[in-house]
């Protein structure tokens, strides 16, 4: 658990001035509501990262074991 925590930090760290984070942050305050927004960041995040680990696990399941190692 403390490599995950960790590791989650040094990301959020390194991603502060991600023009994502900038837009939220922007919405959040220009559209005085910002749990949706967050909200709908954080499902939008989830989805991506969904699909990314079901297509990275197809081609993994595509090739043969001796490419990838």
């Amino acid at each position: 658990m403390e490599a995950l925590v960790l590791s989650t930090g040094v990301v959020a760290l390194a991603e502060m001035g991600d023009k994502t984070q900038l837009l939220a942050l922007l919405l959040a305050v220009r559209l005085r509501r910002p749990l949706p927004i967050v909200a709908g960041i954080l499902v939008a995040t989830l989805a991506n990262h969904a699909l990314a680990a079901a297509v990275g696990a197809w081609l993994a399941a595509l090739a043969a074991p001796s490419t990838l190692a």
